[in-house]
Parts: structure tokens; C-alpha cells; sequence
């Protein structure tokens, strides 16, 4: 039996040119997209709280292998959205900022950014998936 991994206390201080300095990615499989992510600096074992900026472009469809919230800071987007288990319950909404949303695992959601800024928005994936990306500019060493 694995003992609990215990969390720490954290803060993130939003800075807006936290991804200024990051590179432009593609989503697997959606050619032509781009985005921007790093993590806050928050990489503990229940959260890992990631900074990111999808731009307007192809949609962007994913399926979450774990309960995640957005907080959006700028932008607007259209998010198509079927829950688990069977997919049958689904929606659209609109988001901008000072909205939030939820999605849980197993969700499979499509981004359609409408703004031309970016979508930005900070992401709370919980537990921590380990998503492979760099610390933001504010809080790098």
C-alpha cells in the first residue's frame, strides 16, 4: 500500500507575460493548431495548475483523463462538451473572461476559440497529471 503524498502550501501571482517567452505547440493530431502552456510553479500531487493560451485556429477536441477546471483571464471560446459514460449527455456553451468551468474525467470536450486573443485560462488538473511542461517565466529560478 502507497502512503498519501502530501501536498505543500502554494501560491501563483498571475503575470501576463508568463508565456510570452513560450513556444508555440500543435495539439497531437490537430494540425494547424497552437497553443501555449507552463505550469504556476502549483506541481503537487493533488494539482498541477497550468497557465495556457489556445488561439484561434482548427477546433481542438480532447477527452480528460482527469477532473479539470478552467478560469478564463482573456479571450472567448466555444466549448462543445459529452460526458461520461456513454457520451449521451452533451452540450455548448460560451465562456470569456471571468468565467470558470468544470469538466470531469472522461470528458471529451472541443475548444472553438472565437476571440482573436488568445484563449488564455488557468487550467486545475486534478490529481496532478505530470503534463510535461515548463515553469513560467515569473517563477523560474
Amino acid at each position: 500500500m502507497e502512503p498519501i503524498r502530501w501536498g505543500r502550501f502554494a501560491v501563483y501571482h498571475y503575470d501576463a507575460g508568463d508565456l510570452d517567452e513560450e513556444p508555440d505547440m500543435e495539439f497531437p493530431f490537430v494540425p494547424g493548431s497552437r497553443f501555449r502552456a507552463a505550469n504556476t510553479g502549483i506541481n503537487e500531487p493533488g494539482l498541477q495548475l497550468n497557465l495556457e493560451d489556445f488561439h484561434k485556429g482548427p477546433d481542438i477536441p480532447w477527452t480528460l483523463a482527469h477532473d479539470e477546471a478552467h478560469y478564463v483571464i482573456s479571450g472567448e471560446c466555444e466549448i462543445e462538451y459529452h460526458l461520461p459514460p456513454l457520451m449521451l449527455e452533451s452540450g455548448k456553451v460560451r465562456v470569456k473572461a471571468g468565467d470558470s468551468y468544470f469538466m470531469p474525467r472522461g470528458c471529451r470536450v472541443v475548444w472553438r476559440v472565437l476571440s482573436d486573443e488568445p484563449f488564455r485560462h488557468l487550467c486545475f488538473c486534478v490529481p496532478n497529471p505530470g503534463y510535461p511542461i515548463p515553469v513560467v517565466r515569473s517563477r523560474r529560478g
